[in-house]
């Protein structure tokens, strides 16, 4: 008996908000595909969500012209979600801390905060080419 590998999903997208529909979809393809339990599949969506919002807003400036990818993968142990933009890209320690006092009131920094405490693994890069490549890993149970 050979094990087949579940598939990997990948999308490019131009930075508006009408492009979530198209991640929401693939979201729910890939949450289909690993049979994800309820509680992983909430985490996996809001993770996705808010990289790809950052993607969109921060990495690309809302610019249409620019582009951001979603690609999720797993092996069987783990899901792998990589998200890249085509932005100046930015040093994630550089994002305020949302939980200090001095910036509770603020809109933006809540995203990264959510997926540092939810994923194993948070690595952000260079992208080949400009801008950034956010790698994220949760483990499976």
């Amino acid at each position: 008996m050979t094990l087949k590998a579940p598939r990997s999903f990948e999308l490019t997208i131009p930075s508006r908000l009408e492009e979530m529909v198209a991640v929401h979809a693939l979201i729910g393809q890939a949450i289909k595909e690993y049979k994800l339990a309820d509680e992983m599949a909430y985490w996996i969506e809001l993770t996705v969500n808010e990289s790809m919002m950052n993607a969109f807003q921060h990495g690309n400036k809302a610019d249409p012209a620019k582009e951001a990818t979603l690609k999720i993968s797993s092996n069987g142990d783990s899901i792998e979600i990589i998200v890249e933009d085509q932005g100046k890209g930015f040093a994630i320690d550089s994002v305020a801390d949302p939980t200090d006092v001095a910036n509770l009131l603020k809109p933006s920094g809540r995203g990264i905060l959510i997926i540092r405490s939810f994923m194993d693994e948070v690595d952000l890069s260079p992208r080949e080419g400009g801008g950034s490549r956010l790698r994220m890993v949760k483990k499976l149970q």
